[in-house]
């Protein structure tokens, strides 16, 4: 779905997802095609009447290429145009692919693995886009302490400071069943949503991503079905 810088991305026919169109940091955009889908998305987890609105919620999958970071980033774009004055942090703690540098045609560090290791601070870091309004924080140079990094008391303080200078906090996170760290960091953020693939993600891998947030603390707020082509009855929803 995500394409070469300057190409076109095709639209997304998912329940909550989104194609980007590749390009400068400033340039990149939800398809058009997805954009009611994506508002759709960011109005039930952020402006849903049944809970108070998540400072920061954590995007992940079950297994690898099930569209995890679309989402993300799809969320972070809708987020800053829907609102003049909202301003979202979208941070890259992918650890299995990390993404964000790539996509929005960035520098990759200092990133999330600079500030965690106390070698760059959140100001040097935090890539402004989106008329100032929404911060990339990429991933960084991954280095051997990469996981242990993502366990340590540094996430939770540096989380804690970006929930503080922004209304809203997106991590982009690798597959939950691939990578332990991601229990850890469902753990702390107020939300988890779960990116699974239509005809392609398995109900035994939800199963499992499920019971690894939940053992983690994570609370599990949006299921998103992602290349859906087809209308869901409600009562498979609720059983995932």
């Amino acid at each position: 779905m995500i394409r070469d810088r300057g190409e076109d991305v095709s639209p997304n026919a998912a329940a909550g997802a989104g194609g980007v169109s590749p390009g400068r940091a400033t340039s990149l955009t939800v398809h058009p095609e997805a954009q009611a889908a994506v508002e759709r998305l960011w109005g039930s987890i952020f402006f849903s009447p049944e809970r108070t609105a998540p400072k920061s919620i954590l995007v992940t999958s079950a297994e690898p290429g099930e569209g995890a970071t679309e989402v993300a980033v799809a969320l972070a774009l809708t987020g800053t145009s829907s609102q003049q004055s909202m301003r979202v942090a979208l941070v890259d703690c992918n650890v299995y692919k990390p993404m964000l540098a790539e996509l929005f045609g960035i520098r990759s560090s200092p990133g999330t693995l600079d500030v965690l290791a106390g070698e760059a601070s959140l100001e040097d870091s935090v890539v402004p886009a989106a008329n100032e309004r929404l911060g990339l924080l990429p991933w960084g140079e991954p280095g051997e302490a990469a996981t242990s990094l993502l366990r340590s008391e540094r996430i939770a303080a540096m989380l804690r400071e970006l929930a503080e200078r922004y209304d809203h906090v997106i991590i982009d996170a690798p597959p939950v069943n691939r990578h332990a760290a991601v229990q850890a960091l469902a753990g702390l953020t107020d939300g988890v949503v779960l990116v699974t693939k239509a005809g392609i993600t398995r109900r035994e891998s939800v199963a499992e991503a499920k019971k690894r947030i939940e053992l983690a603390q994570g609370k599990i707020i949006g299921v998103v079905l992602n290349q859906r082509e087809f209308p869901i009855p409600r009562f498979l929803y609720d059983r995932l």
